[in-house]
């Protein structure tokens, strides 16, 4: 009884240590708080089975297997959705909330944000990617990348500068 306890108690850890970091994904791709929210909670309640019954036991496993259970419920939603084709009047938008200027207004900002991306390196582009869009701790993208946790933190304070001179340049920031 008390070993499930502490079982229990780390699954209940570790889903708050990683619940911020699943959202943050999901909104980046969705930009729409309540699907975000309920598709970081349809991927916890996935991979919550395979965490109890010890089919996934390291932690770093457990959390490749969170993001890429999170890609496939994000693949399987534009798919059903790319099937679903309706219409709904401009009045109807309006009762639910949307506000179309500022639904435009912030998808250019991702498009604008996005192609200044695209002109950063590799590095700089993957640095942030996995630090800011997708969350992932300094530690961890210090393996994937193989670089220090040094080198990580300043690779990323050059790639924000980047970044910013970019969208200066074209002159979308301006401080």
């Amino acid at each position: 009884m008390e070993k499930s306890t502490k079982e229990n108690n780390r699954l209940e850890s570790w889903i708050e240590k990683i619940w911020p970091r699943i959202y943050r994904f999901f909104y980046y791709k969705m930009q729409n708080r309540e699907e975000a929210e309920e598709l970081t909670q349809e991927t916890l309640d996935k991979i919550c089975h395979k965490l109890k019954t010890g089919n996934i036991n390291e932690k770093e496993k457990a959390e490749a297997y969170t993001f890429v259970t999170a890609r496939n419920l994000l693949t399987d939603l534009w798919r059903k959705r790319a099937r679903q084709i309706s219409t709904i009047s401009m009045d109807e938008l309006h009762d639910k909330g949307w506000d179309p200027p500022q639904h435009f207004q912030e998808a250019e900002e991702k498009m604008i944000v996005q192609q200044a991306m695209s002109k950063l390196s590799p590095d700089h582009r993957k640095v942030l990617t996995l630090r800011i869009i997708e969350g992932w701790p300094v530690r961890n993208v210090a393996k994937k990348m193989r670089r220090s946790q040094g080198a990580i933190r300043s690779l990323q304070f050059r790639a924000v500068q980047a970044l910013k001179e970019i969208l200066e340049k074209e002159g979308f920031f301006n401080v």
